[in-house]
């Protein structure tokens, strides 16, 4: 099974696990603690989705979401809050890659145009050059933004941490230093859990819930 460490290179000392909110509407993302709450499911570090949001017997109370979590990266609001503690963990904020896979659709390839292909794990991904805050330059509803879609990796040129967002999963995962994680976990824009490489990402890593 695909591992935290098939996204993100095992080289760091610690890595976090920053879920996707689900949607109650448009702007109005729902974290998965309270997910959890009305399913009456645990959530912990190897939670899924499929398993926190499924209630267990009978339950009265509304469902908080009408859309479950967008897979691929963060929505923007998450994304500007996690770019905010990376930028303060590089010495290198000016100078960081970016890499997007090149199967979205729609994307505005001319401002791509000075960046290079990145082969990974039987998929390509157009990486360009530049300050960390090109990553927050995205709008899911314009298509002719930056990005219309988040960044699918990303890291600095001092290398002094990796993040990966999979197209298939709802989960970002981040590694980098002990101070780095623990700036990430104590964010108040994020819902975020400790992670290790070793930690799978599959459906069938949440053995507390499938039960």
């Amino acid at each position: 099974a695909y591992a935290v460490g098939s996204l993100v290179p095992g080289v760091f000392e610690q890595y976090a696990r920053v879920l996707h909110p689900a949607w109650a509407g448009p702007d109005a993302p729902v974290q998965w603690n309270a997910v959890a709450a009305w399913s009456g499911r645990t959530l912990h570090a190897l939670a899924q989705w499929d398993f926190v949001s499924r209630p267990l017997g009978e339950i009265r109370a509304p469902r908080p979401f009408v859309q479950p979590p967008r897979s691929g990266g963060l929505p923007p609001h998450e994304l500007e809050r996690l770019c905010s503690v990376l930028a303060a963990c590089t010495s290198t904020a000016d100078r960081c890659f970016l890499g997007i896979w090149e199967g979205y659709g729609g994307l505005p390839l001319s401002e791509w145009a000075s960046g290079s292909e990145l082969r990974l794990d039987q998929r390509t991904f157009l990486v360009t050059e530049g300050p960390i805050s090109t990553a927050t330059r995205v709008d899911w509803r314009d298509p002719g933004a930056l990005l219309p879609e988040p960044p699918t990796l990303m890291w600095p040129a001092d290398r002094a941490w990796f993040v990966a967002s999979d197209v298939d999963l709802d989960s970002t995962y981040v590694g980098g230093s002990e101070d780095l994680i623990a700036a990430v976990l104590a964010e108040p824009g994020l819902e975020a859990w400790p992670a290790n490489s070793t930690d799978r990402v599959s459906i069938d890593s949440d053995s507390i819930n499938a039960m």
